[in-house]
């Protein structure tokens, strides 16, 4: 009888901690880590990952020319012609851009890569524009292409194409600006 009644206080500290762990068993079943988990911040993009992003945003910087050519004319002169200048902003995950065109209107603009979320950003305001353009960009990981999309849904689905957009890096000296709807296209040269 004592050999049992040296085991009773171990058997009742084995009872009343399944009995302390069956709400917690239960809480979890019901999702209570997943609700805490929505709260964190997401981890950042493995370094590996940022190398790209890098390069990408490094290859923008500098002087460029660039040319406009509007659908049904692309081979003939541009529409349009104008310079724009790449800054490095504080880091080499964001640039900063001002153009002039040929005609003296002006626009500026941020371009960087956001190592949260493993995207791009754009925003962009232009002097013949109606507001800011805020685009969030995809990276292609096969090539040097980011596909951009508006921030916020656009007003019409036919207007989706026009203000989705992919930046080309070609090589070193060129990249492409284009609309998905592919109602122009913008050609940029660097300069010396």
């Amino acid at each position: 009888m004592t050999r049992y009644r040296n085991r009773l206080p171990i058997v009742a500290l084995i009872l009343a901690g399944a009995s302390v762990l069956t709400p917690a068993r239960a809480a979890i079943a019901q999702g209570a880590l997943q609700a805490r988990a929505r709260g964190t911040v997401p981890a950042p993009v493995a370094e590996s990952a940022l190398q790209p992003a890098r390069t990408v945003l490094h290859q923008l910087v500098g002087r460029w020319r660039f040319a406009i050519w509007f659908a049904g004319n692309f081979d003939g002169p541009p529409d349009a012609t104008g310079t724009r200048v790449v800054a490095a902003l504080y880091d080499d995950l964001r640039v900063q851009w001002t153009e002039t065109y040929d005609d003296s209107s002006h626009s500026q603009g941020v371009l960087g890569f956001d190592t949260h979320l493993g995207r791009f950003y754009s925003s962009a305001v232009y002097s013949d524009g109606s507001g800011v353009q805020l685009l969030t960009g995809d990276p292609n990981q096969a090539e040097p292409l980011i596909t951009f999309t508006p921030l916020t849904p656009a007003s019409k689905p036919d207007r989706q194409l026009m203000e989705s957009f992919t930046l080309t890096v070609i090589d070193p000296d060129h990249f492409t600006w284009v609309p998905l709807d592919r109602g122009w296209r913008a050609v940029f040269t660097r300069e010396p």
